[in-house]
């Protein structure tokens, strides 16, 4: 697929959702000033905290240790998520991979990155999971191993659902489908609104094995 839509692209370019000219999704010139870096805080309370690190009071509930968000869910962002999920263009992988690992901080060389599953009637439509390959490319970009931890229980979708439905679709959404280690993991996800996906997601991981759980995404919606 991928691979289709690169010989697709010599004869219909991508245009750049900033400046529109062909040739890329976003261009060498508009890319350090698509999105705003977010300053080192509890995702969820918003207050201050080093490295990105749940607040004390918010891990009664989630149980993820850090939560690396590398921007806010506006304007161009929106643009960029939108294309890559909807519009089928894989392209923005990569583009959004290399601006995540910015945000991160250094890694043990054992950290295993996987990625938070898609609904799999999602996957069927756009023809891959948008998340696994985020995560495949993160990995790389990082220099650390990727391998599919989870997936998806039911076809429930987030995409506008009310807090209190997201939370009742969520139970016991995920399952295991590889080997937990004791090494660390980092999940992956393009967008983070509540944190109950990922306050799901860690919980599986948790309870089969894995002893510490961290997250990366790429933007979240206030």
């Amino acid at each position: 697929m991928f691979i289709l839509e690169r010989l697709l692209g010599v004869v219909a370019p991508h245009q750049c959702i900033v400046c529109a000219d062909e040739g890329d999704v976003v261009c060498s010139w508009c890319l350090p000033d698509l999105l705003m870096p977010l300053p080192d805080r509890c995702f969820r309370c918003q207050t201050a905290t080093p490295d990105s690190r749940v607040c004390p009071a918010c891990r009664r509930s989630i149980k993820t240790r850090h939560v690396w968000v590398r921007t806010s869910y506006e304007g161009h962002v929106k643009q960029l998520i939108h294309d890559f999920k909807f519009e089928r263009k894989q392209a923005v992988a990569p583009i959004m991979a290399r601006l995540m690992a910015e945000s991160l901080p250094y890694l043990p060389a054992d950290t295993i990155v996987t990625h938070v599953p898609t609904a799999t009637s999602r996957v069927r439509q756009r023809g891959y999971d948008h998340a696994r390959l985020l995560a495949k490319f993160l990995a790389k970009e990082a220099g650390l191993a990727y391998l599919p931890l989870l997936a998806r229980v039911g076809q429930a979708r987030q995409v506008g659902a009310k807090r209190q439905t997201r939370l009742s679709q969520l139970d016991g959404a995920f399952r295991v489908i590889g080997p937990v280690q004791k090494a660390p993991i980092v999940l992956v996800d393009d967008i983070v609104t509540t944190g109950a996906t990922l306050a799901t997601a860690t919980r599986c991981l948790k309870s089969s094995g894995a002893k510490v759980v961290d997250a990366v995404v790429f933007a979240q919606k206030q």
